[in-house]
């Protein structure tokens, strides 16, 4: 079964990356050689195209990125978006009235960018985001004073948003408010994180849009996630597998545990597909 993949999905935060957020030379070399290997890899993740690092987008093999989400599909050679699933006018209408509500800050991805309420982007720590966090808020993030203003003069073409909430309490109220919003995705992949889309979107849907493109069958792919937001994608590819370290809902459904994220669970699986 491993001989025939032909497709790597990969999630970053919690699977390629540790808390270092840095790439082991070991997981780098395995990644090479798959791609050399002629294997197709892909990046899955939640974050946008402009906060993924250039060391992973520089692989060999390493030809289209899924970000967002699954709201958008970038080709790297011209980092052109060569699939997009963008939120409705409406439900960017009702997201933002529950923002005026809540009053907490807000992120909001668009064409492959990622912005910010400023207050959040000041002190991210204050939110629940750890110093290697807030490092990452800071230099991934633009900043901006009136999010709510930025939001409604860019209504056709927002990926996804993003509300960021410290009590995990008050997170539950808030995502079961969401999940009442006509056609939404609601997901999270780190606890401070709310993450909405359109309701297509999830990395399954354009992990499939992508094999198709490639003429890749379901049985030839494989995905490694750690997150809810990998559910539907380890659910989908024909060998999906949970890091170690990932939420037990998602071990329970994969077809393998690999080791955890500082032990390289992905490269060790990943030399076995070559």
């Amino acid at each position: 079964m491993h001989q025939s993949i032909k497709l790597v999905a990969m999630d970053i935060d919690g699977t390629l990356l540790g808390k270092t957020k840095a790439l082991s030379t070991y997981t780098q070399n395995i990644l090479t050689e798959a791609g050399k290997a002629g294997i197709h890899l892909v990046i899955a993740s939640g974050r946008a195209l402009q906060a993924i690092p250039e060391m992973l987008l520089n692989i060999e093999g390493m030809a289209y990125v899924i970000t967002s989400n699954g709201s958008s599909i970038f080709r790297l050679s011209d980092k052109k978006r060569v699939y997009g699933k963008d939120l409705e006018t409406y439900q960017i209408d009702r997201l933002l009235e529950l923002y005026e509500q809540w009053g907490c800050p807000m992120e909001v991805f668009i064409e492959g960018k990622a912005y910010a309420s400023e207050e959040y982007y000041e002190h991210p720590e204050a939110y629940g985001a750890s110093e290697t966090g807030s490092e990452y808020v800071r230099t991934t993030r633009k900043p901006v004073k009136n999010l709510r203003e930025f939001v409604k003069e860019n209504t056709d073409c927002i990926e996804g948003i993003n509300y960021i909430v410290k009590n995990p309490k008050e997170k539950e109220r808030m995502r079961q408010l969401l999940e009442s919003v006509e056609d939404i995705y609601v997901t999270s992949s780190v606890p401070r994180y709310i993450e909405v889309s359109h309701g297509d979107v999830c990395k399954r849907n354009a992990i499939r849009w992508l094999a198709d493109f490639l003429n890749v069958p379901t049985e030839e792919i494989a995905a490694f996630g750690d997150g809810e937001n990998d559910i539907e994608m380890i659910e989908y590819a024909g060998y999906g597998v949970a890091m170690e370290n990932g939420v037990d809902v998602l071990k329970d459904i994969a077809d393998r545990v690999a080791p955890s994220v500082d032990e390289d669970g992905v490269a060790r699986v990943l030399k076995e597909f070559f």
